[in-house]
């Protein structure tokens, strides 16, 4: 996730171009004109070499612990940082130009301390930046709060959504991820239906979030979040990642409730939508893992079952074969009961839906 909060450092060199000798301006001002050009064009790699020469060329200029070096400090690392996740599937991982974002984010957030009050609502921006670029957990954490803490006070909503939001991603899947942090997404969630109209991507996005933590604790509150999601991305010319996520959580919501009905209407809709790939292999939605037979189970048998099956245009298996097994036909006989309910998103071919072959082998084993 990007950081949020980014300050345009353009209004703070009106005054001191006025006063500097054109040799002095003509290196950084070119840097910096080119680095606004790379932005606007979405030019990455030019963003990042930019960001990277303003940068250097700003700490002769204003000097090393100016304020004004401390926010191009935070151009250059927001640009690695993005770059990383752009290569990394939306992931930081540590590698030259992680490292080099870490320090300076470092750098950047003692310009701030230096240059601003305590509590100042700009700081946000290098709180959450390093909070993002440290691999350590425990300091994260402390950033995080410290910068949720001072978005508090500074009574902005907004703010303290997007805060809020960037801690609940941060800390998941840490040992620091509390109760506490799951309602992060919650309160964000909150502020964005209170602040924001309907249609927001915000808060679509934040409303499937709290619809997957609700499905996850098995809260009755998920299945009207996923509709409410699927009514917003019908709007687009085509069907976003998470109309898909929404769909396949209710078939496995309305398939646990035995509403298998409300499960079909939603593996339908799955199978007319228009992918965001054309050529996009069928995934599983739903899978209910088979009963063990009791007779088997009381004398401690275990075996396998291979079945081979086809998925239909609508993600519903159909002409299952056992190809082969091991242990009894009884494993058979609970195999394709069971299979009999799984369902998937289809495979699309030149983006539409298509009838596709898989396979599976369902283990039974006693521990």
């Amino acid at each position: 996730m990007k950081t949020l909060l980014r300050l345009s450092i353009a209004a703070a060199f009106v005054g001191q171009f006025a006063y500097a000798e054109p040799s002095d301006i003509d290196g950084f001002a070119q840097a910096y004109q080119q680095y606004n050009a790379s932005l606007e064009s979405n030019n990455n790699q030019d963003i990042i070499n930019y960001a990277q020469q303003a940068y250097e060329l700003g700490q002769i200029k204003f000097g090393q612990d100016s304020f004004d070096s401390a926010k191009l400090a935070m151009n250059w690392a927001n640009a690695l940082i993005d770059e990383s996740k752009r290569n990394n599937n939306g992931r930081i991982i540590k590698d030259a130009e992680t490292m080099q974002a870490l320090s300076l984010f470092d750098s950047a957030l003692s310009g701030y301390r230096n240059n601003v009050a305590e509590n100042d609502i700009t700081l946000i921006d290098p709180l959450l930046g390093l909070a993002q670029a440290t691999t350590d957990d425990k300091f994260a954490k402390k950033l995080l709060f410290e910068a949720i803490d001072i978005a508090e006070k500074a009574d902005n909503a907004l703010t303290v959504a997007e805060v809020k939001l960037v801690a609940f991603h941060r800390l998941s899947g840490t040992e620091f991820y509390t109760p506490k942090v799951r309602d992060f997404l919650i309160d964000a969630n909150d502020i964005y239906v209170e602040k924001l109209p309907e249609n927001s991507i915000k808060r679509v996005n934040s409303t499937y979030l709290v619809a997957v933590l609700y499905s996850a604790m098995n809260k009755p509150d998920a299945a009207p979040l996923l509709l409410e999601v699927i009514k917003q991305y019908q709007a687009l010319p085509y069907s976003h990642p998470y109309e898909l996520r929404a769909h396949a959580l209710l078939v496995n919501i309305y398939a646990q409730q035995d509403q298998a009905d409300k499960a079909t209407e939603h593996c339908v809709a799955i199978g007319k939508m228009t992918p965001w790939d054309d050529q996009q292999e069928q995934t599983p939605l739903y899978r209910k893992a088979p009963d063990y037979p009791s007779s088997y189970a009381k004398h401690r048998k275990s075996g396998w079952v291979q079945i081979e099956f086809t998925v239909d245009e609508n993600g519903f298996v159909k002409s299952p074969e056992i190809i082969d097994s091991q242990g009894g036909s009884q494993f058979e006989k609970e195999s394709i009961e069971a299979l009999s309910q799984w369902r998937y998103a289809p495979k699309f071919v030149d983006g539409k839906p298509t009838e596709a072959k898989s396979m599976v082998r369902l283990d039974f084993t006693i521990s």
